[in-house]
């Protein structure tokens, strides 16, 4: 199915995806050698993010595309402002393994054009052919990979689906091994607060709501706690961690390198 050029493509971009180490870099590099295997006109890599029991959410997208920049950062903004709910198939972030997928054959093409998210989003914009890769790793969503083709052009082929199925166990090594580094280094960081610094788990969950800029009412309201409780809490977290303000509790933070336990 695919040429000895294109198996070169393709351990290059393999290559690239356990070689970079930082993820942004990696997944513009991933699209940029992608769009010379598959041709599409947009693309971006989300990392996936679980919050509580919610259907889980893209973020920190990378966009690779043959569009202008500002075409890009509206394009991704109006999605994850208003239509990442209308999506038909954002199911497939909550599935329990990795799927690689058309979205021709997940939805009936009568329905899909008649639908909100096609009519107001992918159609003004011509993005009308759909593909992607959703990642899962542990039954976690961790990424996803979408590109898109214009109007003009025909679906994805199924040796476009094929060349995205090779790629998916590198990507999904990659991420979930991120996810573990990044678990652990959670970990690490909630235990040296609480060990080593004798704070107790309220107050390293209080210190995460200041980090955020929440205010002594608006962490109050979030735990159900009375803001003289809150007062009294960081009182005693400035001590033990021997600042005077939440500004230093901030610097006191990122310094240590301790701040990675809200990012």
């Amino acid at each position: 199915m695919l040429t000895q050029q294109e198996w070169e493509k393709i351990n290059d971009i393999i290559s690239n995806i356990n070689g970079i180490k930082s993820l942004t870099a990696m997944r513009t590099a991933f699209l940029q050698k992608l769009m010379q295997l598959i041709d599409f006109d947009f693309s971006d890599f989300n990392l996936g993010q679980q919050r509580g029991r919610t259907l889980p959410a893209l973020v920190d997208p990378v966009v690779v595309s043959r569009f202008s920049k500002k075409f890009e950062e509206t394009f991704t903004a109006q999605y994850q402002n208003k239509f990442s709910e209308l999506d038909y198939v954002k199911w497939v972030f909550s599935s329990p393994e990795s799927l690689v997928y058309r979205e021709s054959d997940l939805v009936n093409d009568e329905v899909r054009k008649k639908s909100t998210f096609y009519l107001d989003y992918l159609a003004p914009s011509t993005l009308v052919q759909v593909a992607g890769i959703s990642i899962i790793s542990g039954g976690i969503f961790v990424g996803a990979v979408t590109i898109y083709r214009t109007s003009q052009k025909d679906d994805f082929s199924e040796k476009d689906l094929y060349i995205l199925q090779q790629l998916l166990p590198h990507l999904q090594n990659k991420l979930s091994l991120e996810q573990e580094r990044t678990e652990n280094n959670i970990r690490s960081v909630s235990y040296l607060l609480c060990h080593h610094y004798g704070l107790t788990e309220r107050e390293v969950e209080i210190i995460g709501h200041v980090y955020k800029g929440l205010s002594n009412l608006e962490i109050a309201t979030a735990l159900k706690i009375t803001s003289n409780t809150v007062k009294k809490h960081i009182t005693k977290i400035f001590d033990k961690l021997q600042v005077r303000s939440r500004t230093l509790l901030i610097r006191f933070l990122i310094e240590n390198q301790l701040n990675t336990l809200w990012q």
